[in-house]
């Protein structure tokens, strides 16, 4: 006879979406069994998953069971690439510009942010579309008078470019162009000056890093909250993929003091102009240091750059000319730096935006050491792909790491930068966030929001990519033949982010696997996405511990002793 499940967390729904269904919308079981009701959970795993009846027979003396009445628990949701540590700082009383639809909009909002601020503080605004400047430069001139004399910059929503103002570029003394070795640059007019324009890292990090950092303390308080900010829309896990100085001391001053709300999974950016042996030796010495909720695993690439402003990598040049060379210059120690890294067991993850890119991270993979030991290895964008590359990640089980909400910077119209640089009525504009292809294939398909460059939410990532829309636009579907069906979108966004590192049996709700739970007001799998977008998030559960509790979520309740006690 089998010994009673022992629990310490019994969780009961209207129904676990367990992640081993077979059904193409309905989530049914394995063997066509009842959706289960209930999971139990021993310490940080899974005990048992079954019905309400089942769960009336477990061991519950020392548990705390919550009904959450006709809500859906699924597996945490897991945010597949993210920049939640430097995002929480440098968005932090910021000025955000993701809904200008003109210049002249952009320009007022700096004078009016800039009025709060005195003739020698930072202006920082994110988030500008390149939409604004089609067909034209894109310079600082619309908005220096703006700015009033004062230093700032406007971060591009690509991630990948600033326009500084000339006060900015007067304090980083940018005064010409530079070679930066690699595609970076310091756009200038014809007569050399600078127009505040700066693309890729080489160049931003010169106006950037003049900006004061936020006071350690503060900034500890502002990675807490907004990590809670993950967890209340369902994400249980995160990763990381970036790693920036003071990063290791803030995760362990906020686990001095109490859990995260979610997992952090770390992998620290390798550029190009780093010392090689010397990052090579740092980077594997870096792996495995963490603490109870996150740690520093694999490491990350900037293959290319974006296809907005010329810096991807394509197999032809974008309509301006560009996109004809790779961020990492020269590309060859790149294909070095992937086996060296997988030699030692380092797992990675790519930024490789444009087609040609792409396929030269699938190269240097295929080019491995058969002996060499088996890490995973990642593509993180992938923006656009041709046909004959789509089957190669199944075939090297390459993970593809896909952000959907990034499919909306393209417009209706075509008059955005993104197909205007590809050029419109082309296949490889054609090609765009191939989601459902690339699955169709065989790949792992991991999803991510790629926040701050976009909103984080996990309910509208996951209907983002069943609609191809997002949430609240009037905008029609972007491509809607690559959407994901509701139950591969789940599939997606919760064990697909454990097999992008490895963990293939994780990201589900059964015996065995890591508790890591959410539970929706609304099911996933059978309501309106655009209803499931705005649904409540009644709790989430990390490592077998409530780590979120939604105000409307049901009141605990914690049977009493046999003895009545």
């Amino acid at each position: 006879m089998n010994a009673p499940v022992r629990a310490d967390l019994v969780l009961l729904a209207g129904r676990v979406r367990t992640g081993l269904g077979t059904g193409p919308e309905t989530g049914a079981e394995p063997g066509g069994a009842a959706v289960p009701q209930a999971v139990a959970v021993c310490g940080r795993r899974i005990a048992a998953v079954g019905s309400r009846a089942d769960a009336a027979g477990w061991d519950t003396s020392a548990a705390e069971v919550v009904d959450l009445g006709d809500a859906t628990i699924t597996a945490g949701f897991v945010d597949a690439h993210v920049h939640p540590l430097s995002g929480a700082e440098s968005r932090f009383e910021a000025l955000m510009l993701h809904d200008c639809e003109t210049i002249a909009e952009v320009a007022a909002r700096i004078a009016d942010f800039s009025r709060e601020r005195g003739p020698d503080e930072w202006v920082r605004g994110f988030g500008l579309s390149f939409d604004l400047f089609v067909g034209g430069e894109v310079t600082n001139a619309p908005f220096e008078e703006a700015f009033g004399g004062r230093p700032g910059y406007l971060l591009l929503f690509d991630g990948h470019s600033v326009i500084a103002s000339d006060r900015a570029l007067e304090l980083a003394g940018i005064d010409g162009p530079r070679d930066f070795g690699n595609n970076a640059s310091i756009e200038v007019d014809a007569d050399g000056r600078p127009t505040g324009y700066l693309i890729e890292s080489d160049a931003e990090l010169l106006v950037t890093d003049l900006y004061p950092r936020m006071p350690f303390e503060q900034r500890v308080l502002a990675v807490r909250d907004r990590l809670a900010d993950f967890a209340a829309t369902g994400y249980t896990s995160l990763h990381q993929m970036n790693m920036e100085a003071g990063d290791v001391e803030v995760l362990r001053a906020l686990e001095e003091h109490d859990e995260l709300p979610v997992r952090v999974r770390v992998s620290p950016l390798w550029r190009a102009s780093d010392p090689w042996d010397e990052t090579l030796r740092r980077m594997i010495d870096l792996q495995g240091v963490g603490g109870r909720r996150w740690r520093i695993e694999g490491v990350k690439f900037m293959l290319d750059g974006s296809i907005d402003n010329g810096s991807a990598w394509l197999f032809e040049p974008d309509t301006r000319g560009g996109g004809l060379e790779p961020y990492w210059v020269p590309s060859e120690r790149f294909a070095r730096t992937i086996r060296a890294l997988a030699e030692n067991g380092v797992p990675t993850a790519t930024h490789a935006i444009g087609d040609r890119a792409v396929a030269f991270v699938l190269d240097a993979v295929a080019a491995l050491p058969v002996g060499a030991p088996r890490v995973v290895h990642r593509v993180e964008h992938i923006e656009t792909v041709p046909d004959e590359l789509i089957p190669r990640f199944a075939e090297l089980g390459v993970i593809a790491s896909m952000q959907p909400i990034h499919a909306f910077a393209q417009r209706p119209d075509g008059c955005d930068m993104w197909t205007t640089l590809l050029g419109r009525g082309t296949e490889r504009a054609a090609h765009g966030w191939r989601i459902a292809d690339l699955d169709a294939a065989g790949a792992v398909v991991a999803l991510g929001s790629d926040w701050p460059v976009e909103e984080f939410d996990a309910r509208r990532v996951f209907a983002a990519n069943v609609t191809r829309r997002r949430h609240g636009s009037d905008r029609p579907p972007v491509d809607p033949h690559q959407a994901l069906s509701r139950e591969r979108t789940l599939a997606a966004i919760t064990r697909n982010g454990w097999a992008a590192i490895g963990r293939l049996g994780d990201g589900i709700v059964a015996p065995g696997a890591i508790a890591d739970l959410a539970v929706f007001r609304d099911d996933p799998l059978s309501s309106d996405p655009d209803s499931f977008a705005e649904t409540d998030v009644l709790l989430t559960v990390v490592n077998g511990s409530i780590a979120h509790r939604s105000p409307a979520a049901p009141g605990r309740w914690r049977p009493s002793a046999p003895d009545g006690r």
